[in-house]
């Protein structure tokens, strides 16, 4: 068992450091919600738990008997009437809100197919429309005070059988970017967090019919980790350590941003950062013996090897994969291949800027055995990483060289 006391001392967040705050958080009976509203109140927060069920009655107990400070307000934060009375008896018992974690989830498998009605709709009203309820009902306060952060929970991009739970989490992450461009100009911090594959009983109560569409057992999808640093799911604990070193060190950084409990952690000193593998470049280069059209051929190849690689992958990690991609070599593999397809051609000049992005090209492969370390602890595997990315770089290099 994780003593959550001893993990924040680790990460030297001082027991006092939120002695200021009142903060709310949704979702508190169990789960990260309970495991960060443990987590506030052992660094001096008062504490509110929003909970549904009676565990959150539970809770208050845990945490009055750890020695921290917590009041249980049972809430439906679809339920606009049960928000403005959170707000009220907040202020009752410990005064104005300075922080606010939405965490209140509806998480049920079902394909669209499948999917009634009110399973989408409770979805929705519980995950989206309560963050938006409750961000509403607690923004005069924090505005008044020009001081206040919100974290509201987001998640993965796309997983089969959970489409009411993506998209409320999806809007989420829209929700909370276009709030945190209205209020941080006020003082007032919004960051959508996405914890990680966290060990928590909503997870653990989809896993059976989730499992199959990914082409798992649910042992095995309970055993998935998406950090070299587990061996299986991250321990709520942990995730709820995240949340209050992200409050208490990284919020004005990240306000706006999605941000990860893997990189909050590394940050912290909790996981280490994979160390980025050397690649070799800097090989010589003779442009009278290079042939244009040969590195044109290895680079669709390359690009198709790569398109294949992510289909491999887990069908809940490949758009991420993909997105990461995207990202960081300013196109989609489609995209890419289209260019190089064009290339190809006799008659098509090449773009003016092309050499500037292949560069963009050579960072993307520079930097894919550091993130392959986030997943894997395997040395093998890892190196058969690294050499497949430097020879790909070669290529690439010296296309680049050729357009220079």
């Amino acid at each position: 068992m994780i003593n959550l006391s001893t993990l924040l001392d680790y990460l030297a967040l001082s027991p006092t450091c939120f002695t200021e705050d009142v903060v709310v958080i949704t979702g508190a009976g169990r789960g990260i919600g309970l495991q960060t509203a443990r987590a506030f109140a052992l660094l001096g927060a008062r504490v509110i738990l929003a909970e549904l069920s009676a565990s959150g009655k539970e809770a208050e107990k845990l945490i009055l008997a750890e020695g921290g400070k917590a009041v249980f307000i049972q809430t439906d934060v679809s339920n606009p009437q049960d928000v403005q009375r959170l707000v009220e008896q907040t202020h009752q018992h410990f005064g104005p809100a300075t922080i606010l974690i939405n965490n209140a989830i509806v998480i049920q498998e079902s394909s669209v197919l499948e999917m009634p009605l009110n399973v989408w709709d409770q979805t929705i009203a519980v995950n989206l429309r309560g963050t938006f309820l409750t961000c509403q009902a607690f923004l005069p306060d924090m505005l008044a005070q020009q001081r206040g952060t919100i974290l509201n929970m987001v998640s993965t991009d796309a997983m089969p059988g959970l489409s009411a739970y993506i998209a409320s989490k999806q809007g989420i992450t829209g929700f909370s970017q276009s709030l945190d461009l209205e209020v941080n100009p006020a003082g007032v911090r919004v960051v959508p967090f996405a914890p990680g594959m966290v060990d928590t009983p909503g997870i653990r109560s989809v896993a059976q019919g989730l499992a199959p569409r990914l082409g798992l057992l649910a042992e095995q999808f309970l055993n998935l980790s998406l950090h070299a640093g587990y061996d299986g799911l991250m321990p709520a604990e942990h995730a709820a350590a995240a949340a209050v070193y992200l409050v208490a060190h990284l919020a004005d950084e990240f306000h706006g941003q999605v941000v990860n409990g893997y990189e909050v952690l590394e940050r912290a000193g909790l996981l280490k950062t994979p160390q980025e593998q050397p690649v070799t470049t800097d090989l010589p280069l003779n442009k009278s013996t290079l042939n244009m059209q040969d590195l044109l051929q290895e680079l669709s190849a390359i690009l198709q090897e790569t398109d294949n690689e992510f289909n491999q992958l887990p069908i809940f990690v490949r758009p991420m994969a993909r997105q990461g991609f995207n990202t960081k070599s300013g196109k989609s593999l489609l995209e890419w291949q289209r260019l190089v397809g064009a290339l190809m051609g006799s008659e098509n000049s090449a773009p003016a800027n092309l050499a500037a992005q292949l560069q963009a090209l050579i960072t993307y492969y520079q930097e894919v055995p550091q993130e392959t370390a986030r997943f894997t602890r395997d040395a093998q595997v890892l190196q058969q990483v690294t050499d497949t990315c430097q020879q790909r770089i070669t290529v690439i290099k010296q296309l680049a060289n050729l357009f220079s």
